[in-house]
């Protein structure tokens, strides 16, 4: 069945060709027709996608390939294409306000489609057996982790803070430089020719990512274990939901109010980005894309979402800082307790944005952001194991408002510094 799966896969990579070049059909339809091509592979093909598995896992390491490279040079060619200092300042202070404000947003909606639910009460689940807690790191260890004794080191590990930070720090010092007339223009021009270079090739792999989406949805459904999901429906549904509200609806509030832009066309021009999220489920490896899109999609300046993008990789995290941990919050005091007091209820909230920076760069996901949430509020982090074997399947969700939230607030920081062009 496994070799069944993958002709199943070519066929349906054929569909795909002949609509692009033979219908004209656009990006967006494309990745939305293959979307549905996966998910139904995915049923059919429960359990037998070895073989599909590998065709979707060799495009994420490729696009993954591509982050740091891009990362690096994509923020230092944005930091000494500004003005000036004073406006990578105004710049830089309205990307964290908008990140952050965006994580308490989604997490009022988590606590209310949580509260509204009484999700946790009368719940009898115990711990799955092989879950191990996660440790969280001490607050001195996360400061000290943003930066690198060993920036090759955490380009391996994939460690993108260091990244940034050695990056936005290089820009800097570029343009002091460059303002003292001291002669920065060799380095200059070898930073954008490697950034001419990078985005050629990510164009050519951007070009490939309805044919990814097919084996990487196909796999997450077809490995996804129905005996972990069954238990915790009403969690995975309520994480959905939260996540597409908070996405489509405060977000297109944001964006029609603050922003002055259609909304619709707006989401539009977004979703290859959205659908990269959800079905990768990797924010990282969706920041090639997402610049694409937010720079010839919806017109956003390029120095904006090379900054924003890249810091959102990391800080805010509305979907797996703000809802998740919420949800989780509400479900541990309710099966414990019986109640939710108003009082834990605004520390719930309160604390995402805090929870969020204080794992900044950690590997561990939402797990281990709902596991710093739980020690911090007093909660039995036991209670996290409980949710462990869902956490890949509701990650799409999470991933997909992470990646959304990151793009919402580079679009309205670029309409507040009169940075967009819609196309």
């Amino acid at each position: 069945m496994n070799f069944a799966a993958l002709i199943a896969t070519v066929i349906c990579f054929v569909i795909i060709y002949l609509l692009r070049h033979k219908l004209n059909k656009s990006f967006s339809f494309l990745t939305i027709v293959a979307l549905v091509l996966g998910i139904i592979l995915g049923f059919i093909f429960k359990g037998e996608t070895t073989y599909v598995a590998v065709l979707g896992t060799i495009y994420v390491k490729v696009i993954s390939m591509m982050v740091i490279p891009l990362l690096m040079v994509s923020l230092i060619r944005s930091i000494y294409r500004m003005e000036s200092l004073a406006s990578l300042k105004s710049i830089g202070l309205k990307s964290f306000f908008w990140l952050l404000f965006q994580t308490i947003l989604a997490a009022i909606v988590g606590l209310i489609l949580a509260l509204g639910t009484n999700l946790g009460k009368g719940s009898h689940l115990t711990q799955i057996a092989n879950y191990e807690p996660k440790n969280v790191p001490h607050v001195t260890q996360v400061i000290t982790d943003l930066f690198s004794g060993n920036l090759f080191q955490s380009m391996a590990e994939g460690n993108v803070i260091p990244i940034v930070f050695f990056s936005i720090i290089v820009g800097i010092a570029v343009v002091v430089v460059r303002g003292d007339g001291r002669n920065v223009k060799s380095f200059i021009d070898f930073i954008d020719a490697c950034h001419i270079i990078i985005y050629q090739l990510v164009k050519v792999i951007i070009k490939l990512l309805p044919y990814a989406i097919i084996p990487l949805m196909a796999d997450s459904l077809a490995t996804s274990d129905s005996s972990m999901l069954k238990p915790l429906l009403l969690v995975i549904a309520l994480t959905f939901i939260s996540c597409f509200f908070h996405t489509f609806v405060t977000g297109s509030i944001l964006i029609s109010v603050v922003g002055k832009m259609n909304p619709i066309k707006y989401f539009k021009a977004i979703m290859p980005a959205q659908i990269m999220a959800f079905t990768s489920r990797s924010s990282s490896g969706t920041l090639p894309l997402y610049i694409e899109c937010l720079t010839q999609r919806v017109g956003v300046s390029e120095n904006i979402a090379n900054f924003v993008g890249s810091i959102g990789t990391s800080v805010g995290m509305a979907g797996c800082a703000g809802i998740w941990p919420v949800l989780l919050g509400v479900f541990a005091l309710n099966s414990t307790t019986g109640t939710v007091t108003i009082a834990q209820a605004i520390m719930l909230v309160c604390l995402t944005p805090l929870v969020s920076l204080g794992t900044a760069g950690v590997p561990g996901g939402g797990i281990l952001i709902a596991t710093a949430l739980f020690i911090t509020m007093g909660l039995p982090v036991e209670i996290v194991g409980i949710f462990a074997g869902i956490d890949a399947f509701v990650d799409m969700a999470r991933t997909m408002t992470n990646v959304s939230s990151s793009m919402t607030s580079a679009t309205l920081v670029a309409a507040s510094e009169h940075a967009i062009e819609p196309l």
